[in-house]
């Protein structure tokens, strides 16, 4: 007699089974000469089974996991499964096959959202891209060797600046968060030219030019948005507050009149109207020449908006920095011969520090005093000689410059996202609910970093094999959001919430369930296996609750998944 946990391994199998995970791979990589058991696809979808259930990428324990639930997996996938199939060499050389071939990481990427799409009926009518950098604790090349490929220094974005890193790019459809492209880059790559590429083969996923396509200010170069806009493409992007920008916006801001602005409004969870800001539209012709010489003229919808919350942040922000620079000029002392050039640069130093040089009129005060030093000892006398020596003291006249910190209070929060679309198609409100929407490419960063999905600690150095472990993170992120995705649809139609998935508050109720707590309520499921010397029968010790079966029901999956049949499993 013997226990092999089943959890909720039916599920994570059947759903990778529905994506076709493991025919999309085998079709683009074909087997290596020596390579014998399971396929390329039909391990790699085993190894994205076990990322889920165990919440680890570790190569090397994946064998044992594999021999723990052996009889389930064949069970749920009908494929023999030999005893060192999974074993860490294995596997590496399954993430360099998937790695080195970057063509066919762009396929596998194509066809298999392109399947999710229409499988599963996803919207395509608003895409998102973004990057991220992940830090890794690997040892720096010393003087002379060569470079990583992947593994350089770059702007850090984990704030770990003296650690090697590379950057993952992750493209998401609304209101899914289903991520269909996925860019693994070398470290130090600067984000600005990774757009329009991104933007290019989202379009080929989605098989339409016309989606909306969000990113951060970093994509909206002028000429990224006259190229997507001269091929029938959509953008959204914030300007960043650099060159003339920051001025035009000051200018508009002064200039505008109060029938303009409009309230900016998003609905919050109890279905109500929310205000988030204001703002206003101005309408701007643009014009570009791009690569055939040709100037390409457009039209703009530039959306000048002021965000409340985080016009009530930068206003405290402002003020702290304000105060603690205040304090710090009042206790500046000068040092012994420092001169009146020294202390002013000191001085810089701290407004620079704080980004205030602009608040603060900061003048360096010399005073020359004349004084007497007699050149003999004792008391002086009127005879005593002397000589006259000037003595410089230093000091600092600080003031505040009400009228620019004035400015800086009325101008917090306002920011400007441009867009192509017509005033038909989007309108401001619209604009800052699609942007407050960001949140859903930071969601599968989180889920790579500090998630259930985690990519560190990556003890793995080869280039190709990074590459590959992130090409199979990408699929196991898709599988977890379209779960999340199946489940909030289900629940909405039905116009109903679900309880019972938050530990130790069990008449919680949601509408947004996560992937892994629907998962969850799967834990503790155990078969029995009962061995003779003549056969092997394997029964479920525990049955399906009524809240099992409505996530099974949410997720369009049958309950027939936990009642395999285990007559003829293997030992």
């Amino acid at each position: 007699m013997r226990i092999e946990r089943v959890d909720n391994l039916p599920i994570i199998i059947t759903w990778l089974l529905r994506m076709h995970i493991h025919t999309i791979i085998d079709a683009i990589w074909s087997r290596h000469g020596n390579w014998q058991g399971l396929s390329y696809g039909q391990l790699a979808l085993l190894f994205v089974a076990y990322i889920i259930h165990r919440r680890t990428h570790r190569l090397m324990s994946m064998e044992s996991w594999l021999s723990d639930h052996r009889a389930v997996i064949a069970s749920l996938t009908g494929w023999m499964i030999g005893d060192k199939e999974a074993t860490d060499d294995r596997l590496g050389l399954l993430l360099t096959a998937l790695g080195e071939n970057e063509d066919g990481g762009v396929q596998l990427q194509q066809q298999l959202g392109q399947h999710l799409i229409q499988a599963f009926a996803l919207p395509t009518e608003v895409a998102r891209y973004d990057t991220s950098s992940f830090s890794v604790h690997h040892a720096i090349p010393e003087a002379g060797e060569a470079a990583h490929e992947l593994l350089r220094f770059g702007h850090s974005k984990d704030n770990r600046p003296g650690q090697l890193q590379f950057k993952q790019g992750l493209g998401v459809i609304d209101p899914a968060g289903v991520p269909l492209l996925g860019h693994t880059l070398s470290g130090e790559q600067a984000d600005d030219g990774l757009y329009l590429p991104a933007w290019w083969q989202m379009r080929q996923i989605l098989g339409r030019p016309d989606f909306l396509f969000v990113a951060d200010c970093k994509a909206a170069a002028k000429e990224t948005r006259a190229a997507i806009a001269n091929r029938g493409g959509l953008y959204l992007f914030p300007l960043p507050m650099t060159g003339e920008t920051p001025q035009w916006l000051r200018e508009q801001i002064g200039q505008a009149q109060t029938e303009e602005i409009v309230l900016a409004e998003v609905v919050d969870k109890f279905g109500q109207p929310k205000r988030v800001g204001q703002g206003f539209v101005v309408l701007r012709q643009m014009s570009h020449t791009l690569a055939h010489d040709l100037p390409f003229i457009w039209q703009e919808q530039w959306f000048v908006s002021q965000s409340a919350s985080l016009a009530k942040k930068q206003q405290a922000g402002l003020e702290r920095r304000l105060t603690r620079t205040a304090e710090e000029l009042r206790r500046l002392r000068p040092n012994p011969d420092e001169t009146a050039a020294m202390l002013d640069e000191r001085v810089a130093q701290i407004l620079a520090k704080r980004n205030v040089a602009s608040y603060f009129d900061v003048k360096v005060l010399e005073t020359i005093q004349i004084r007497k030093r007699y050149l003999q000892k004792g008391r002086p006398g009127p005879q005593s000689p002397y000589e006259l020596e000037a003595q410089s003291r230093l000091s600092l006249l600080v003031v505040r410059q009400e009228e620019e910190i004035e400015q800086a209070r009325q101008q917090a929060g306002w920011r400007i996202h441009v867009t192509n679309a017509t005033p038909t198609q989007m309108s401001l409100t619209q604009s800052v609910r699609y942007y407050r929407d960001e949140w859903l490419v930071e969601n599968g960063f989180h889920r790579f970093k500090n998630g259930s999905l985690p990519t560190l600690p990556l003890a793995l150095r080869i280039p190709e094999r990074i590459r590959g472990l992130m090409l199979l993170l990408l699929v196991a992120l898709q599988a977890l959001t379209l779960l999340e995705f199946v489940a909030k649809r289900s629940l909405l139609e039905q116009q109903q919430a679900i309880a019972g998935l938050v530990p130790g508050n069990p008449k919680m109720k949601t509408d947004r369930p996560s992937a892994e707590r629907l998962l969850a309520a799967f834990d503790k499921f155990h078969l029995l296996f009962m061995e003779t010397e003549t056969s092997v029968s394997a029964t479920l010790v525990e049955t399906l609750t009524p809240l099992q079966e409505r996530i099974l029901a949410l997720l369009h999956l049958p309950t027939s998944i936990y009642e395999l049949d285990f007559s003829h499993a293997p030992p």
